[in-house]
């Protein structure tokens, strides 16, 4: 559905409040986050069932409207506030988070959408942080090991229960509590965006075969029921340790609604293999709402006009399903507040 086509679509009538407002950031200004996100305009625009804003410099987005056929005067462009991070905004594409993040909270955006980043650079630059997630945990005044990485929008939904570890210090990252924050990050995201209120989580062993019954290693047995005594005060349903080799096979089969990886890769290898281009990289646990595509900066074929938007598109429409949602139960919650005063109302008239 291009720009034309989806200003027939029936939801352009949609009121403001229900559409949620979606803040896109390039990433990287040398890879092909930028001319994604003009993609996302071009296809969706401010026709769909969420509005759209591009925060960072009008140069940049214009460059990247001209590559791919699109009407450079006409972009909703957000400009970076050089206030939202005076110490690392003046680095490209970190600018534009912060932006982005300040106007999530402030309440004038309901979800972001964050183009790929280049890490190496960034680290080479001085950046403290290893990547989007740690440093939207920053920004949102949080500690770092608040922020979850959940996977989701194909077959799979999975978290992580480390981030970016190196694999020597994965067993000394994975801790009952680390499990315990990514299941409930992935319940989050199930209940948001499958509508499933009790979403069975299924939690994978680190070592292989789950330990062998502690012949492989003790700590899926000890490590893993300690998680599972922190998710039961909570009433999540969770289970394991379960084989890293043969859990996600029974997720894809039903028996799970979401994986907690141990680690990266051992998550990550299952989502790409299975779901490139469906599944969107969320971030669960701070107060906004953040999506973004599950590739890299791509810069080999960046600038070029061959870059594949679909994941972009996926990431996009996930956010606003995410905030959707969210304003959805902000509104029931309302509505409950209102009928109870009502109550109380007629019970002290009455």
């Amino acid at each position: 559905m291009d720009r034309r086509a989806a200003a027939q679509c029936p939801c352009r009538g949609l009121p403001v409040s229900v559409r949620p407002r979606v803040v896109v950031t390039p990433g990287d200004y040398l890879g092909i986050g930028p001319e994604l996100a003009i993609r996302l305009w071009l296809e969706f625009g401010d026709a769909a069932d969420f509005e759209l804003s591009l925060v960072g410099p009008p140069e940049l987005w214009k460059r990247a409207a001209e590559l791919v056929g699109g009407a450079p005067d006409e972009l909703p462009i957000v400009p970076v506030d050089p206030d939202a991070d005076p110490d690392w905004g003046h680095l490209p594409g970190i600018g534009e988070i912060a932006t982005a993040v300040r106007g999530c909270l402030d309440g004038r955006f309901d979800a972001l959408c964050t183009g790929p980043l280049h890490k190496a650079d960034l680290i080479a630059e001085g950046f403290p942080y290893m990547g989007h997630t740690p440093y939207l945990a920053a920004l949102c005044g949080a500690p770092q090991e608040q922020a979850v990485m959940v996977f989701s929008g194909g077959r799979l939904t999975v978290s992580l229960a480390t981030l970016h570890v190196p694999l020597a210090e994965v067993p000394g990252a994975w801790t009952e509590e680390s499990i315990a924050r990514a299941a409930r990050g992935a319940a989050e995201v199930v209940r948001k965006a499958r509508g499933i209120q009790r979403p069975r989580i299924a939690l994978a062993g680190l070592n292989p075969h789950a330990g062998e019954g502690g012949r492989l290693g003790a700590e899926d047995q000890s490590v893993v029921a300690a998680a599972l005594q922190l998710l039961a005060v909570e009433e999540l349903s969770a289970s394991g340790p379960y084989p890293g080799d043969t859990v996600f096979a029974r997720a894809l089969a039903g028996h799970f609604d979401a994986v907690v990886a141990a680690y990266h890769d051992q998550g990550l290898v299952a989502v790409k293999t299975l779901d490139a281009g469906r599944s969107v990289n969320i971030t669960a646990g701070l107060p906004l709402l953040r999506t973004s595509v599950d590739h890299g900066t791509a810069r080999d074929i960046a600038w070029q006009g061959r870059a594949r938007p679909e994941g972009m598109f996926s990431a996009a429409r996930m956010a606003a399903q995410l905030a959707r949602s969210s304003m959805t139960g902000r509104q029931r919650s309302r509505s409950l507040e209102r009928g109870a005063l009502s109550d109380r109302g007629a019970g002290l008239a009455s």
